[in-house]
């Protein structure tokens, strides 16, 4: 049985697709993936009883669905509880919303336990995405969510759930702008406690343990296709705590390309501290491939949702694209996570009107575990 909270109040609605390019179907193509030292062939929609009751890499089921208003974005595991924010107002879809953004809270079977209800404005055009919890104990153990409007959340997780806060929003001028002047995408926490923060525009944003924001990385190289988006969208410290990788959704540098790059932990970054990782390269006669969510597996592995193709790209700690997973229910794939040796897929739906059939959370077998996420003590107050 799950439960409904109706909680907050918002000036506006923001959602993570950087520019994102309107998507049309393609027919996915399905690689050879190396997962660790070992090899697996045949990624696509099968599932583990065609090989005996055991899975393999690649096979695909639904974890969950998400009721009205859909659209799931961002997704965090904490233990037996799965987070899912939903972004249904989306201006590249496009889409209004009316009907404020949601955080479905599902257990670790997939059932529905609590639904919060975040107000945003009525005709939003952007809504919710990157999710990050801390590692505070009992009644202090905090969710924090980006609102693409501009703001970070924080979430009460308790049995009886206070009111959520707002923790931290883009100052003035830019906060005076809405998204298309500040968008805040993902959540990345590091060890000190600072949430890193990919802003289209393009920025990457530090934000302290009290909240208080400020510009730490911007390079021309960050920027996206369109004047007012396309830039930095998900993140992801490394597995050596070096690096914050990010992706670009739609490149200006490398036209209609998805790049992911990566920039040096340190506390003022310059020009050479950021690294080219990888290009996804665009073919005219498909939709651009547009990079959105990042997960790392242990073996250092990263795994890259790309809107465009519909299909979750694998790459080596190198930067080689040693593989693709496709299945034909993949919708705009969009927030990674990983649970046990799987990856928990949420499918976006950037489609004009509402799908229902389409919104679900997948679980996509890996067979390699995730990086932990650094999850800090932060202030209680």
């Amino acid at each position: 049985m799950s439960s409904q909270i109706n909680f907050g109040s918002s000036p506006g609605h923001g959602t993570g697709t950087s520019g994102r390019v309107r998507r049309r179907s393609v027919a996915g193509r399905v690689g050879a993936v190396a997962v660790a030292l070992a090899l697996a062939a045949g990624v696509g929609p099968v599932a583990a009883q065609e090989h005996g009751g055991r899975p393999e890499f690649g096979d695909v089921s639904v974890f969950a669905s998400a009721p009205a208003p859909g659209h799931p974005f961002g997704i965090a595991v904490d233990g037996d509880r799965v987070y899912v924010s939903t972004s249904a107002g989306d201006f590249f879809a496009p889409n209004l919303n009316s009907d404020d953004e949601r955080v479905f809270t599902y257990d670790d079977d997939g059932n529905l336990v609590r639904t919060t209800v975040i107000d945003t404005a009525d005709n939003s055009d952007m809504g919710l995405f990157g999710l990050a919890l801390d590692g505070n104990k009992g009644r202090d153990h905090k969710l924090y969510v980006a609102d693409m409007n501009g703001r970070i959340l924080r979430l009460d997780l308790g049995a009886h759930p206070a009111a959520p806060q707002v923790f931290s929003q883009v100052p003035p001028p830019l906060g005076d702008g809405g998204w298309m002047a500040a968008m805040w995408n993902d959540l990345v926490f590091d060890h000190a406690g600072n949430l890193y923060v990919p802003d289209d525009k393009p920025r990457i944003w530090r934000v302290s343990p009290d909240g208080t924001p400020e510009i730490w990385f911007t390079d021309p190289r960050l920027a996206g296709f369109f004047s007012f988006a396309g830039g930095p969208l998900g993140a992801r410290i490394d597995p050596s705590g070096q690096w914050l990788y990010f992706s670009i959704t739609v490149s200006a540098e490398f036209p209609l390309e998805a790049v992911i790059y990566r920039v040096r932990l340190v506390d003022q970054p310059t020009a050479a501290d950021l690294e080219l990782v990888h290009r996804f390269p665009f073919d005219p006669n498909q939709a651009p491939p547009q990079a959105t969510g990042l997960a790392f597996a242990r073996s250092g592995n990263l795994y890259v949702s790309l809107l465009g193709p519909n299909q979750i790209a694998v790459l080596d700690p190198a930067g080689n694209e040693i593989g693709r997973i496709s299945d034909p229910r993949f919708h705009s794939p969009w927030g990674l996570a990983f649970a046990g040796k799987s990856l928990l897929v949420t499918n976006g739906d950037l489609e004009p009107g509402d799908h229902p059939d389409a919104w679900k959370i997948f679980k996509v077998y890996v067979g390699e575990a995730g990086l932990p996420l650094i999850r800090p003590e932060t202030p209680v107050n």
